[in-house]
């Protein structure tokens, strides 16, 4: 049995960021989580949100203490990619369209969120056709208003980044163990950590950070009130010619009118693993469930009918990009982590286990603070000043 100070449970942004705090402090630092799954469709272990090539960021986030968080997160995007020579970020600004007339999911509005943070951004009201000076490859319906946040607003690629805090952390002496935690038990003095594959470690104290599957082993005494919910993606395929010409466009989050689909999210063209470039965008559907186990999520990665809302997803993003030449468009499946508060659950659990999950959607670009947030915890017991603590607590 191997022994360390602190074990990390789960290498996805949170898990990778949290080992990287750790082990500025700790020569004595692991971080257990499996490798991303070759084929998901024959996949049978467990999956993460951040398989993807882009996601966003922004400072105006759903509140003003999320978008603190996610501010913290952001001032240290360059300095990631300077120690781990990797690039993953791209300051390319973001849109926020928005209506008083519609139901949206923030916990605060955003032109209240901007004013008080004072993140610099352009306002145009409702009514105001002047965006479309700027952004002219867009169509918004004049119900609706929009905020331009210019960079460091933009896109982030999760793979990167996760490349770039585990390399960070391995400098500072970190290990790396591409497992599958199973079970953890706690005495007096250590945490006993067993992976699927047998193999048994222990730690001082162990921080979870798995996500969706934090419910779905044995890593809590009790479970946390946290749940998963699926989500689906849409890749429009453009050429590479019409992605040149659209090069420029900001990232985007839309809280659109329609009878389907919700809380609209998308990036500009990228090239993808294949060679191709899309256009990709993301939204709440009314198929969208919450699975309750591993067997469930599994099932959802493997065989989960995304393509069923795949008509809609081209008929509203052909509407928001009227003039942009799609080649093909296909769906992808993906999972998000929900708390009953809309805030992280970052706590202490028991004597030497720790957590940090539920970011709803929004923890690639946050990862970076919310590891710094639960390794000062697990460390020293700190919280960072001006975050209400109770926010973040584990509620029964």
């Amino acid at each position: 049995m191997t022994d360390f100070e602190y074990i990390v449970i789960g290498n996805g942004l949170f898990g990778s960021a949290t080992t990287r705090y750790l082990s500025q402090r700790s020569k004595d630092v692991a971080v257990i989580g499996p490798d991303e799954p070759k084929d998901e469709r024959t996949h049978d272990g467990v999956y993460a949100s951040h398989y993807d090539e882009r996601r966003l960021v922004r400072a105006i986030g759903r509140s003003v203490i999320r978008s603190k968080i996610g501010q913290w997160a952001m001032d240290n995007y360059r300095m990631l990619e300077e120690r781990s020579g990797i690039p993953f970020y791209e300051p390319i600004g973001c849109l926020i369209v928005n209506s008083d007339r519609v139901e949206d999911n923030n916990l605060e509005s955003p032109r209240e969120i901007a004013r008080t943070l004072n993140i610099p951004h352009t306002y145009y009201g409702e009514g105001d056709p002047s965006w479309r000076e700027h952004f002219p490859y867009f169509e918004f319906p004049d119900t609706h208003w929009i905020i331009h946040e210019p960079a460091p607003a933009g896109l982030i690629d999760p793979r990167a980044m996760l490349r770039a805090q585990n390399v960070i952390a391995q400098q500072q002496g970190a290990t790396i163990i591409p497992e599958i935690v199973v079970d953890v038990a706690e005495n007096r003095d250590r945490v006993q950590i067993e992976t699927r594959t047998g193999k048994r470690y222990r730690a001082r104290k162990a921080i979870v950070t798995v996500g969706a599957f934090t419910n779905c082993f044995n890593l809590f005494p009790d479970k946390l009130p946290c749940y998963a919910e699926t989500e689906i993606i849409v890749l429009g395929q453009v050429s590479p010619s019409e992605a040149t010409r659209l090069r420029g466009m900001p990232a985007l989050v839309y809280t659109i009118d329609d009878p389907v689909l919700r809380d609209i999210y998308m990036a500009p063209p990228v090239r993808y693993g294949d060679g191709n470039f899309y256009i990709k965008m993301g939204a709440n559907t009314p198929g969208d469930y919450n699975p309750n186990s591993l067997a469930e999520i599994q099932d959802w990665f493997r065989h989960g009918n995304s393509d069923a809302y795949l008509a809609d997803m081209e008929r509203v993003l052909r509407t928001i990009l009227p003039d942009v030449d799609f080649l093909s468009f296909q769906t992808k499946r993906c999972i998000l982590t929900r708390t009953p508060n809309k805030y992280p659950i970052i706590d202490q659990v028991t004597e030497r286990t720790y957590v940090a999950t539920g970011a709803h959607g929004s923890g690639a670009k946050s990862s970076d603070a919310i590891g710094r947030m639960v390794a000062e915890l697990a460390m020293d017991g700190r919280w960072p000043r001006g975050i209400p603590r109770d926010l973040f607590r584990v509620k029964k």
